[in-house]
């Protein structure tokens, strides 16, 4: 797996996973930031951004393998951890939070915790075209469609078509089989038994996530839960907005690393 280190000067580091044929890509700008002085430390899961080989046939690309590889990195990491995890990252970013040893916060975002068995209706907004995440291959016009819906601030559109074509396929059909099976745990009850602050934000035009569900997840949640909403924003909050997620996280730093 591959990853970028930039170290800080204070203390913490805040970890960043991205989503589903994705990159590290989408969290350049907080990255590159100086208003961040922790350190800072983005994954580039297997199969995507620089860990990608197309051609690679035999690697596990399951949400299990995935959590096992990231808990073996963050847990040699000496320092107080913030994960901040995109889409199917906050997704891992649950599975994984009980096993992080130096665990002091949780920020998700594009990301419903999930119950068990999956509640995708309750969860998130029913669009066809977005299915082709859930598959190996979809054409030129397919891709161009989803990324156009997913994505509210088209400067970026670019980047995503990219990075799909880009993304090793057997990713897309491992997730969609953990799918099918059920392969999940309870993430609701995970992420709402947390006893760390935990924070979701939210793009006002994500279009694939319930706003009222999200504010379930925060009145049913123990402890500091805060839902953040940022205008004129998608799925993709760190580079869609990157000015308004680097000053939210920069806040929410101040909480955690105390």
């Amino acid at each position: 797996m591959n990853y970028s280190l930039i170290r800080g000067i204070k203390k913490g580091t805040i970890v960043f996973i991205h989503g589903n044929s994705s990159s590290s890509e989408v969290f350049k700008d907080i990255m590159n930031s100086n208003k961040i002085t922790q350190s800072k430390l983005a994954l580039d899961l297997p199969g995507h951004g620089k860990s990608t080989d197309i051609h690679n046939e035999e690697e596990d690309f399951t949400m299990k393998s995935y959590s096992e590889k990231i808990i073996s990195i963050l847990n040699q990491i000496d320092d107080d951890i913030l994960i901040c995890g995109n889409s199917l990252g906050g997704h891992i970013a649950i599975e994984i939070s009980k096993r992080i040893t130096r665990l002091k916060g949780l920020v998700i975002f594009g990301t419903p915790p999930l119950k068990k068995p999956l509640n995708f209706e309750e969860a998130i907004l029913p669009m066809s075209e977005l299915q082709i995440y859930s598959l190996e291959y979809a054409t030129d016009l397919e891709i161009e469609t989803a990324v156009n819906i997913i994505v509210f601030n088209k400067k970026v559109v670019d980047i995503f078509i990219k990075s799909y074509k880009e993304t090793n396929p057997k990713i897309r059909k491992a997730l969609a089989n953990d799918f099918a099976n059920n392969n999940w745990s309870n993430q609701f009850e995970i992420f709402t038994n947390l006893t760390i602050p935990k924070f979701i934000i939210a793009g006002a035009h994500d279009t694939c996530i319930k706003t009222e569900y999200l504010l379930q997840v925060v009145n049913n949640s123990k402890g500091i839960c805060e839902l953040i909403i940022i205008k004129g924003c998608g799925h993709y909050p760190s580079i869609e907005q990157p000015l308004q997620f680097i000053d939210i996280i920069k806040k929410i730093t101040a909480k955690v690393f105390t």
